[in-house]
């Protein structure tokens, strides 16, 4: 059964979820055997000029018939102002197709009461689950105040257990945040990474796409994909002393899963 967008807002708020910017109904043409999503991360939007490294990605993505659709992985803005995530917003506004986002560290903002409103006004809460060609695809606000090194907090915890527990332990599962939780990471991986992950033993965990380090690290471990990615931003480098800035794809084909980076012109 396939919904309309009033009849998903429904669904989520029946579910206790919470809603994420998406802007279109997905192609209902597409096929897990054959289907490509774009992950974007850390694009640390200042100001205008800022922006326009975010406006050619996304007229990459949006020339590539193969993307259904864009998950935005944190660190949108600089220090979380408004008017930061503002101009990001107004960027991302025009993907052509689906785009979901998770707040990063640097969409907190510290100097005000509400540490989140901003992001609350702009892009909603960063609590999502999307089901699509048989996959599970799940985002979470992995942020904890505006700190690099975090630990999930147990309020997230209980919701992804939620979440875990209305999901068939077949089905496929794509988990997105913003700091890393692979096995090997250079920095910052969650601290409380394995409580996490094994909550979703059992299940088909499949793929985790994070940002935060600002560089491209691929591994697996039984059998789940982990991914970072180098930033998307002129304001920032990469940790790595690469230079290309960019974006991930991800290929389905079933459930199996292959990755690659795609370069942005500075």
């Amino acid at each position: 059964m396939r919904l309309n967008r009033r009849q998903f807002i429904g669904l989520l708020g029946a579910l206790g979820l919470t809603r994420c910017a998406r802007t279109k109904p997905f192609l209902g043409s597409r096929d897990a055997r054959d289907t490509t999503f774009a992950a974007i991360n850390d694009l640390h939007v200042l100001d205008m000029r800022s922006t326009s490294i975010v406006n050619r990605a996304v007229h990459q993505i949006n020339d590539d018939e193969r993307i259904a659709f864009t998950v935005v992985l944190g660190d949108i803005a600089t220090d979380g102002k408004l008017t930061e995530l503002k101009l990001a917003r107004t960027a991302l506004d025009h993907l052509e197709r689906p785009w979901f986002a998770v707040p990063g560290n640097h969409d907190v903002d510290m100097t005000s009461a509400n540490i989140f409103g901003n992001y609350e006004r702009t892009f909603e809460l960063g609590n999502w689950r999307e089901d699509e060609w048989n996959w599970a695809f799940v985002g979470f606000d992995s942020c904890e105040e505006a700190k690099s090194d975090v630990t999930v907090r147990p309020d997230r915890i209980e919701w992804l257990q939620q979440v875990a527990t209305k999901i068939k332990p077949d089905r496929p599962i794509a988990l997105f945040a913003h700091h890393p939780f692979n096995p090997n990471t250079k920095a910052y991986r969650v601290i409380n990474a394995e409580e996490v992950l094994a909550i979703f033993a059992g299940h088909n965990l499949k793929l985790v796409a994070c940002g935060h380090y600002h560089g491209n690290q691929v591994e697996e471990r039984d059998g789940v994909l982990f991914t970072t990615t180098a930033c998307c931003s002129t304001t920032r480098g990469n940790f790595d002393e690469t230079t290309a800035r960019g974006y991930r794809l991800f290929h389905l084909d079933g459930e199996d899963i292959e990755t690659e980076f795609v370069e942005v012109p500075m």
